[in-house]
């Protein structure tokens, strides 16, 4: 008797490290549904982000913040935030982390381990908070796609969300 316990328990902590690593029943699998805010960040050394954008969602609709280089020349810096845009761009940008796997990108993402880190080393960040209130950051940026449609919101709405009294500036990550 005494050696089967002994080997239910060595099989049982031997299988401990696999359940750890790949779940044991998962956790929740989240879709675009279930996002109420996503943001990105890149800052490089100089003062103002080389981008940041924010977009979450409010009873009323979502709401878009953008610090990023704007224009067709990208000759002018804009900071808004939170200023209302249509539900169509918001659902396109939703489709596009959906169909790109941003989601799960960001949760299997593994941020580096650093022993030293440089204060003004370039820094990238990408957050998602979800219906239920949990929350994903980590040390990385979108796909090429969702920022590309990132900017064109920003280009589409930086004149009227600067024209605007309503809307504050720098709040991109908040």
């Amino acid at each position: 008797m005494k050696h089967t316990v002994c080997k239910v328990v060595t099989v049982v902590f031997a299988l401990l490290p696999v359940f750890g690593l790949f779940g044991c029943g998962g956790g929740k699998k989240y879709t675009s549904d279930d996002v109420v805010l996503i943001n990105t960040a890149y800052y490089g050394t100089e003062m103002n982000p080389v981008y940041s954008f924010a977009l979450k969602k409010e009873k009323d609709g979502w709401l878009f913040s953008a610090d990023c280089l704007v224009g067709s020349q990208k000759d002018h810096y804009t900071s808004f935030g939170s200023f209302p845009i249509t539900a169509e761009d918001a659902e396109a940008f939703l489709h596009i982390i959906c169909e790109d796997g941003e989601i799960e990108k960001i949760y299997k993402h593994r941020d580096p381990i650093r022993i030293f880190r440089s204060s003004d080393a370039p820094a990238r960040s990408s957050g998602m908070t979800f219906s239920d209130g949990n929350t994903i950051e980590k040390e990385t940026m979108l796909g090429d796609r969702a920022l590309n449609y990132l900017y064109a919101l920003a280009d589409r709405y930086y004149e009227a969300a600067e024209s605007s009294a309503d809307t504050p500036p720098d709040t991109a990550a908040n």
